[in-house]
């Protein structure tokens, strides 16, 4: 897969393509049936297949005060991306000019730099300034030029409509078996290790700190079953995400106690899966109370761990 950063949008091909248009964030259940549209043209006609979206969320530059926070980094995008046999990723930098452009300079930009076969939107799909193009628009731009438009419908889960705004809910209501369904894959977050205040180890359970960034989707405050990689190893563990209540800490944190796993990883990078909830986050009227609860929480993951495993 090539990835083209088109700061200029000055990106040319002259080879006919099949071009699946939107902001992909989290690249759900609904975005991959876009990816599979483009893939039926590409056995079909060997068309070039290309993912034309953003490097950060248009609300950015819209509305900044309503911008989300985001279930996958742009990093994380393009890893995703590569893994579904997509020819070129296109990121464009959503900017005023890309923001005052109409649906016609749009379309005719695109026109100039790329012979388009396909266009594959999504069925909400909304372009040009301030939206004005739509399905219908391109349903009328498709029939005048001769091209073929998909338009995905909605892709549905236990009758709701699979959505990024739909995820994020339910990562931040805690859901995060319900949200790695839609996903294909479970919730994860990355960052360096960094040290805290020792507390974990104090008590036992010493906890890897997670310097997370402040642009990604936080899960509701809790403990959750995890699985991390770090170093290139995947290892089963217990995270807290919250503000440490009994201690008064304030700062909302993510950190992991690793079973079974010693080694010093200070400074590593390590990527945290959110598998299972297990508990809300609660404040205990002493140390040793916050212990015993986390051996509890310990003898919870094994076994969902074991159940697991079975699968």
């Amino acid at each position: 897969m090539r990835v083209i950063f088109n700061y200029n949008r000055n990106y040319s091909t002259d080879q006919p393509s099949a071009i699946a248009l939107g902001t992909f964030d989290g690249i759900h259940l609904g975005h991959r049936q876009l990816i599979y549209e483009l893939q039926q043209k590409k056995k079909k006609y060997d068309y070039q297949t290309i993912v034309y979206t953003f490097m950060e969320h248009p609300l950015s530059v819209l509305a900044p005060d309503r911008e989300p926070p985001r279930i996958m980094l742009l990093k994380e995008k393009i890893r995703e991306f590569s893994k579904l046999d997509i020819d070129v990723l296109i990121l464009n930098s959503f900017d005023q000019n890309f923001l005052r452009q109409t649906p016609r300079e749009f379309l005719d930009n695109l026109y100039d730099k790329i012979p388009i076969k396909t266009f594959v939107v999504g069925f909400n799909f909304r372009f040009g300034h301030k939206g004005a193009g739509n399905i219908a628009y391109l349903e009328k731009e498709a029939q005048e030029k001769g091209l073929e438009l998909i338009s995905v419908p909605p892709v549905m889960s236990d009758g709701e409509v699979v959505s990024s705004t739909l995820i994020r809910g339910k990562i931040q209501e805690g859901k995060v078996r319900e949200a790695a369904k839609l996903l294909t894959a479970p919730y994860s977050i990355s960052g360096k290790v960094i040290k805290g205040f020792g507390r974990g180890k104090d008590l036992g359970f010493p906890t890897a700190n997670l310097a997370y960034s402040p642009y990604k989707v936080l899960p509701a405050c809790g403990v959750y079953l995890t699985k991390s990689l770090i170093k290139g190893e995947y290892v089963w563990g217990l995270t807290s995400v919250g503000t440490n209540p009994t201690f008064s800490n304030g700062q909302i944190q993510i950190e992991t106690y690793l079973l079974d796993y010693n080694e010093n990883i200070y400074g590593q990078y390590m990527r945290v899966s959110f598998i299972d909830w297990l508990r809300k986050e609660i404040k205990f009227e002493s140390p040793e109370a916050l212990s015993r609860q986390i051996q509890l929480d310990m003898i919870k993951a094994k076994k969902l761990i074991y159940k697991k495993s079975l699968l």
